[in-house]
């Protein structure tokens, strides 16, 4: 029979997970977890003695993890507290070999920078955030560097003037009676560490993330579409035009529009395209293939997403899905958020942000991590909540950032 603290820690456990922990039961229960050898006696008691099946250990409720939170920063700190956004950890066990129990308190402590957690990550190792920058390339050839230019006009371009405003976006403003046709292409490059926006000639707007370019029409006069070539990713808030549909094109797709908001994430080193529309509806059109009785046929399939879902397309298939929208678009609103994702893709793109090189020595650390940071810390804060997990841990030399077990 199970002692009868052991009952006290499940019982805490099933009122965490059922949402009926009142606040001071929470705050009990994130303190027997920061206890020696508490988290796997936990794993022990639900494996052997309770039998919970591994669907009850997946996720413990954000809420609660947020009431716990702001009953604490309530209550009198030694210090203040410098991250804002709580991150949003999935609190999870399976001990069939994919999360760990993660402590509130341990994760709490973090992120008001209490020293209270071990990690190999040296602060003097630290790397900052990346920050606005890019490079225009003109359709005569001309470079200019974005992140050096004072507010005000850049260039001008077969009648279209080129600024860059106080906010610092660049406008493309187009004289009617000097413009010429949409013939000269510009092209806007992110480096690692970059991030830009732009309003294009026909008043769309877009967002480019780290390591990423378009390609576009420096008036789109007399084209019959508004057509932009992506690489990497970008979130696009179009203006309306029914005569002249927008499109957006990358590897294998093609993403088609009349006026709507949607984030292309499509990097040359990732294997999927990943499309997320938040407003209005687009049509993506991508090259896929099939065998019949004598060779390989190519041809092009063709679906419609509405609001809320999210296209897929890896190896010539593509998948739809309803999603949280503030998942893929956080990155634009600057905050990292992962939702149940493996080390590889969420060191993808903090390799971006933080131009930063990533190496695995050994094994690549398995799991699925959740959780929200903002971009605009350092990567020790990213790297010190992965490691509240103790799943993965990091050691930074310079601008190589080592993953290991």
């Amino acid at each position: 029979m199970p002692e009868q603290e052991d009952l006290k820690l499940i019982n805490l456990y099933r009122k965490f997970f059922s949402n009926t922990a009142t606040l001071a039961e929470l705050e009990e229960f994130s303190n027997l977890l920061d206890k020696d050898l508490t988290q796997e006696k936990l794993f022990r008691l639900l494996d052997t003695d309770f039998k919970l099946s591994e669907s009850q250990l997946i996720e413990v409720d954000e809420f609660r993890s947020q009431q716990i939170f702001k009953n604490i920063i309530e209550q009198p700190q030694g210090r203040q507290t410098i991250i804002k956004v709580f991150p949003r950890i999935a609190i999870a066990a399976s001990f069939i070999g994919a999360l760990l129990i993660v402590s509130l308190y341990l994760v709490f402590n973090y992120f008001t920078e209490k020293e209270t957690i071990t990690t190999s990550i040296a602060s003097k190792n630290d790397i900052p955030p990346g920050k606005t920058g890019a490079t225009l390339i003109l359709a005569n050839g001309k470079v200019i560097n974005l992140s050096e230019m004072q507010i005000g006009k850049i260039a001008t371009e077969s009648g279209v003037r080129i600024s860059k405003s106080r906010s610092g976006e660049i406008t493309y403003i187009m004289d009617n009676e000097q413009v010429s046709n949409g013939e000269g292409f510009n092209t806007l490059k992110t480096a690692n560490a970059q991030t830009f926006r732009v309003k294009l000639p026909d008043g769309s707007t877009a967002w480019l993330n780290a390591a990423s370019s378009i390609k576009f029409s420096s008036s789109f006069k007399n084209l019959k579409s508004r057509t932009v070539q992506l690489v990497g990713e970008a979130y696009f808030e179009v203006a309306k035009d029914e005569n002249h549909p927008f499109i957006v094109k990358s590897a294998n797709q093609e993403v088609q529009v009349l006026g709507t908001h949607f984030n292309v994430k499509a990097y040359s080193n990732d294997p999927r395209a990943i499309t997320t529309l938040a407003e209005g509806r687009v049509k993506i059109s991508y090259m896929a293939s099939t065998w019949n009785a004598k060779s390989k046929i190519a041809y092009k399939d063709e679906v419609v997403l509405a609001p809320g879902q999210q296209s897929v397309l890896s190896e010539e298939k593509l998948n739809i899905s309803s999603v949280d929208t503030d998942v893929p678009l956080a990155w634009k609103n600057g905050d990292f958020i992962f939702n149940g994702i493996t080390i590889e893709e969420i060191m993808r793109d903090v390799s971006r942000w933080y131009n930063i090189e990533v190496i695995y020595p050994g094994e690549i650390p398995k799991g699925n991590f959740s959780g929200n940071v903002s971009r605009t810390k350092n990567i020790s804060q990213i790297l010190k909540a992965l490691e509240t997990t103790k799943l993965v841990h990091f050691k930074i030399e310079g601008r190589r950032v080592y993953v290991t077990n």
